[in-house]
């Protein structure tokens, strides 16, 4: 079978528009095979480039020159990877001049890591005829299931899974024409060159970084310039960290590998198209990268762009911060008041008050009246289990005792003229910017960090590392402002971890970084999502936030859990929020004007939070596992509930190899959309799914679930998948759920990690007949050493299971591995859920267990297995094991969803209420009532499916002014707590 395409080209006032191919031809009788993409897309205005004229393959590289002397390659990375660069005369950047990518001497280890090996076909073959050429188009196929189609006139290319076209472009790479301001725009529109491509009907974008945006970013219009926004949102599209990468519903992934200003259109101007534009840009490169689903998509992005190193231990326990910790005293007894009131802690953070404030920035020198000892304090914590991080920011003010010399050395950007640029508007004070690009800045600042680390100094906080306060007319020793803003963060990062692998290669890094760009995960980089508001809105915007930034390679995404600033105390939502972040990568409460720590909140606010934090800590082996499995594989710890769904299929890797001109018949779907990417939940790791309140006074939500059975966690109870139900919520906790046939690995509850005790395994099973077969691998190392990986030094324990009505079989299977510390022999306490009765008979490795091993407790359906495991490992079998597995009676969902009010107290503004109508039905009307419970306003609810909003302007139904107190809208047996202040 052969392909041709059919392209249009129309002209219009004497600019070429460009419009891509509509579908392939089949030539064997089968008809053509189906246009995934439905509509043309509007044309771009620009200067569009030129065509064919000649062609050469070299290396394994597809060079094509055109007439107008630019040219293209397209070069395949790896199996299912491809790049494709434009170029114009004479203009191709050096090679590993990336700021993202790897370097090239690297990219063997790391490519035979993503391929398995496979540097072929994927069928262990290379392409008998790489390149075809026919009419209009040449047809190169790539290792794996890809295949690039290119067209000549005009120049622009297509990559096709199959026989299926998976990316087209709408237009080669093109120029745009600067444009000076108009009356719309006070700001010129700056030149440089772009991509577009087409987009399918249904088609969903994911990805981008750090936005408070919906998950899927179809219908935006994205800037690529990292941002800092003070008690920034819901709704606030560009953020602290940008990623030049968009991860789309029909397999694979977009990265474009520059990190200039620049924008990313993702069907905003046209509904039909993806357009991606770099500012100043003379050539264009950008990757496509594909698979079966999410996460061997991601496997091959973090192969490319490098992977995060493991975080220590310790990093997964409590990060207690605020803004800020003043004196060593302090910081004692913060942490002794944390453990008297048994709240687990492992890092305390000082803000700037360490070197002695805002006007100090840039000493990088403790603050002797308060401090008058670091190294004391930071060892007297550390033996306590308590490590200390420090914050720095790349601003020196003009203020600060290293002002003469980095200025004077040559350390900070500069004028146009090359004299040190001075940043009068920035908040603190005329400050200058350290230039993280040159060596001798490097250097200068490594020094401090290497004298602050010798002191006991355990972590970093890299602050307003956008920068914050980055004048367009500065310069740096790798360019412009806009040209460099991007990779300053990413190059900040760098100086720790490298200088770290130098002179502290046994050490693992931990900085928490505010900015960043594309790759920065393989700088050991803990990104947090910005100065948040402390609003119901700050807080739901974290999940979209974090599954963004996971879906982009970055890991490790988290907020200033209960809100950064603005907002007063509301015990309710530092509850919720601390719930959530309990269930995500990183936990570190934040905050400035209200306490950030969990003991300044009265019960039953204190216990919900005390519950959380320290469920956290039991799951421990689980949290640790998947730093593991992202080290590794780059899987995000935080997923969306889609990310193992897959996109279709890619041609079998053991079927017959296929001869030339002959594609895979598999098809790729338009869209992939069985399990919808909800706003408001995720997957932590495989089996545990959270679904956080995210409103006030909310006791029940509703929670979609992905195919298969799920149980809760609390409960116990089973919820059929592949619906949305209604799961309950009370104060104590939010509903988390386990997927059905799950090993979830725990360990007791100890105040700090560094008493964690691998030699007892607290293993909880959820035996399930519709998933009878489980398997889950366990990892542990000594939880600090750097090279743990590399040289071998961690021991997996793989547990497999499977469930028949006869006999349930749990295989624990050691690889031998070993670790310093590692326990002689490890204790296992089985703990099987849903369980009906007490299985006939429990055996090890065919061996009935001593009875005061096996317990079962009736009240809470469990059945307790405790025995040591063999070395190699070992065969457990529960003869007659009966579920329970009835599905909940009361898992209807909620017709409505009550949302957070703009303003719970307010005056003669009144106040807007917000809520989300899910299905028709109860309630039909919203009630106010007073503090005497008498209804004194009515409103209609709407039935129409969709968000709805409705205000009140603090009047009774006589439309008169309530007098000033506490009001309560009531929907259902939904609530809100409102405030009328006069």
């Amino acid at each position: 079978m052969k392909l041709f395409f059919r392209f249009s080209i129309y002209s219009a006032a004497g600019m070429v528009l460009l419009v891509t191919a509509a579908h392939a031809q089949r030539v064997d009788g089968e008809g053509a095979a189906p246009d995934p993409f439905g509509q043309r897309p509007a044309p771009a205005r620009a200067v569009p480039g030129g065509q064919y004229q000649s062609h050469a393959l070299a290396n394994g590289i597809l060079t094509i020159r055109a007439t107008d002397g630019s040219t293209l390659r397209v070069r395949p990375w790896a199996t299912n990877v491809v790049k494709v660069e434009y170029f114009v005369t004479g203009r191709r950047p050096a090679p590993d001049s990336s700021v993202s990518v790897l370097p090239q001497s690297n990219i063997p280890a790391v490519a035979s890591l993503a391929l398995n090996g496979l540097t072929d076909d994927g069928r262990g073959q290379q392409p008998r005829t790489p390149v075809e050429a026919a009419g209009n188009t040449l047809t190169f196929r790539l290792p794996g299931s890809l295949a690039a189609v290119v067209e000549k006139n005009p120049l622009r290319i297509s990559i096709l899974r199959g026989t299926d076209t998976l990316v087209a472009e709408a237009a080669g790479a093109f120029r745009r024409v600067a444009q000076p301001p108009t009356a719309a725009s006070v700001l010129p529109a700056p030149g440089g060159t772009a991509v577009r491509f087409r987009l399918a009907p249904g088609e969903h974008l994911y990805g981008t970084g750090s936005r408070a945006l919906p998950v899927d970013r179809r219908g935006y219009r994205l800037e690529l310039y990292n941002q800092a926004h003070y008690a920034s949102q819901n709704n606030e599209p560009n953020l602290n960290i940008t990623l030049p990468t968009v991860l789309s519903s029909r397999g694979y992934l977009l990265f474009f590998d520059h990190h200039t200003a620049g924008y990313l259109d993702l069907g905003k101007t046209d509904k039909n198209v993806l357009e991606y534009g770099g500012e100043g840009l003379s050539s264009l490169s950008y990757y496509v990268i594909t698979g079966r689903d999410q996460a061997e998509i991601l496997n091959r992005y973090t192969a490319l762009t490098g992977r995060q190193p493991l975080p220590p231990r310790w990093a997964l326990g409590l990060i207690q911060s605020r803004f800020g910790y003043r004196t060593a005293g302090e910081m004692q007894q913060v942490a002794a008041r944390m453990r008297r009131e048994n709240f687990p802690l492992d890092a305390l953070v000082l803000d700037l008050y360490w070197f002695g404030g805002t006007t100090k920035q840039g000493d990088f020198s403790w603050y002797q009246p308060s401090f008058p000892d670091p190294a004391g304090m930071m060892s007297s914590l550390k033996k306590q289990g308590v490590h200390t991080i420090l914050i720095s920011e790349p601003y020196v003010m003009r203020t600060s005792r290293n002002d003469s010399t980095v200025r004077s050395q040559g350390l900070v950007g500069t004028t146009a003229a090359g004299r040190p640029f001075t940043v009068a508007s920035f908040w603190a004070g005329p400050a200058s910017i350290l230039d993280v690009f040159k060596p001798q800045t490097r250097t200068w600042l490594w020094g401090h960090y290497r004298a602050l680390h010798n002191q006991g100094a355990a972590g970093w906080w890299s602050d307003l590392g956008e920068p914050e306060n980055h004048p367009e007319a500065m310069h740096h020793a790798m360019g412009p402002t806009r040209a460099v803003h991007n990779a300053y963060g990413q190059t900040w990062a760098s100086i720790l971890q490298e200088n770290y692998t130098k002179e502290f290669p046994e050490e693992r890094v931990f900085n928490l970084a505010r900015s960043g760009w594309a790759g920065m995960q393989r700088n050991s980089v803990f990104p947090w999502s910005g100065d948040i508001q402390r609003s119901w809105s700050g807080y739901q915007a974290q999940i979209p936030v974090m599954l963004g930034m996971g879906q982009g390679g970055v890991g490790y995404m988290h907020s200033d859990a209960g809100g950064f600033c603005v907002g007063g105390i509301d015990s309710e939502l530092y509850t919720r929020w601390l719930q959530m972040a309990s269930l995500c990568p990183i936990l570190r409460p934040h905050g400035e004007g209200v306490p950030p720590e969990p003991y300044y909140y009265p019960d039953p606010y204190k216990s919900s939070v005390r519950e959380a934090v320290q469920l956290r800590y039991q799951l421990l082996p689980y949290l640790y596992t998947l730093a593991w499995q992202n080290s590794t594989t780059g899987a995000p710890l935080v997923r969306a509930l889609d990310y193992e769904e897959r996109y279709g299929h890619e041609p079998d890797r053991e079927a017959p190899s296929q001869g030339a001109g002959e594609l895979s018949g598999n098809r790729i779907l338009a869209s992939n959309a069985s399990t919808a990417t909800p706003d408001d939940q995720y997957l932590l790791g495989p089996s545990l799914l959270v679904a956080p309140v995210l409103n006030p006074s909310q006791r029940r939500r509703n929670v979609a679930l992905p195919r298969g059975n799920w149980v809760d966690f609390h409960s116990n109870q089973t919820y059929r998948g592949g619906r949305t139900v209604g799961v309950v919520a009370p104060l104590a906790h939010a509903p988390l759920l386990v997927r059905a046939g799950a090993f979830l690995p725990m360990t007791a509850y100890r105040p700090s990690t560094a008493l964690y005790r691998p030699d007892t395994l607290l293993l909880r099973y959820y035996p399930d007949p519709e998933n009878p077969e489980s398997a889950f691998t366990l990892y542990d190392d000594d939880g600090h050493s750097a090279r743990a990986l590399a040289q071998h030094q961690f021991a997996l324990l793989t547990l497999r299971g499977r469930h028949t009505a006869a006999q349930t079989d749990i295989v624990f299977t050691s690889d031998g591995g070993r670790y310093p510390g590692q326990p002689a022999q490890r204790t296992i306490q089985l703990l099987v859920q849903r369980v009906a009765a007490a299985p006939a008979a429990v055996m090890l490795d065919g061996q009935p267990l001593a009875p005061h091993a096996v317990t079962y407790d009736l009240a809470r359906r469990e059945l307790r297995v405790q025995f040591v495991l063999p070395a190699p490992g070992a065969t457990l079998s529960l003869r007659g094991l009966r579920l329970l597995t009835a599905p909940a009676t009361t898992a209807d969902p909620e017709t409505l969803t009550f949302e957070a009010p703009d303003s719970r107290a307010f005056g003669a503004g009144g106040t807007r209420l917000h809520y989300t109508r899910h299905g028709v039905g109860a309630p039909e009307r919203l009630l106010i009532r007073n503090a005497q419970g008498a209804v004194v306003r009515t409103f209609p609810l709407a039935n129409r499916p969709g968000a709805h909003t409705l205000a009140w302007d603090g009047l009774d139904e006589q439309r008169h002014p309530l007098p000033r107190g506490v009001y309560v809208a009531e929907a259902g047996e939904q609530h809100q707590r409102l405030i009328v202040t006069e």
